[in-house]
């Protein structure tokens, strides 16, 4: 039997790193030129305060408005944020695209994919799938049973517990044997 390829977890809260430490490895990966595919989902501040949330492939560096605080004709949403639905759509018609990618990134699947089967739906088939020689998703501490039930063999690195992202990027080097 052929060995699954590896599945990584960035665990951690809002402003934990997640997406800044997907977007560090993508350089890190970059630089040895391996390939990455898929999405991060990068926050929007106006001095301190976040007034969006984008979506940007990796291939291309294209981005998208994901989400924007929720106002009264706000019809899509989850807690306080209006989910720009076309922006999902965007990013599923990548994925159907998707051809070889040896690194794929999953920024912030979370209950929207894990409890009403809706927004990222491909991105978890491709994981689940195994498609490429690695996948990194980020997720919040609420999903992390969700998530190690789904793929017992996932090492979850808890982004609230460690310093830096050099832990990560460590250990994926290691799995394309670039350390």
């Amino acid at each position: 039997m052929e060995p699954k390829s590896p599945i990584v977890g960035l665990c951690g809260f809002s402003g934990s790193g997640k997406t800044q430490t997907c977007l560090n490895l993508v350089k890190e990966l970059r630089a040895e030129g391996i390939q990455c595919c898929g999405f991060v989902s990068p926050a929007v501040f106006e001095d301190t305060k976040k007034t969006a949330i984008k979506v940007q492939w990796l291939e291309g560096g294209d981005e998208r408005v994901l989400m924007t605080p929720v106002t009264e004709e706000s019809q899509f949403t989850v807690g306080h944020w209006q989910i720009h639905a076309d922006a999902f759509e965007w990013i599923d018609r990548k994925l159907s695209d998707l051809k070889e990618c040896r690194a794929f990134f999953c920024d912030e699947i979370g209950p929207l994919e894990v409890e009403q089967g809706k927004g990222w739906i491909k991105a978890v088939e491709i994981v689940d799938d195994r498609k490429c020689e690695l996948s990194i998703i980020s997720f919040r501490p609420t999903l992390r049973d969700f998530f190690s039930q789904r793929y017992p063999d996932m090492n979850i690195f808890d982004l609230e517990s460690i310093d830096d992202d050099a832990e990560v990027i460590r250990y994926v080097k290691e799995i394309f044997g670039i350390a």
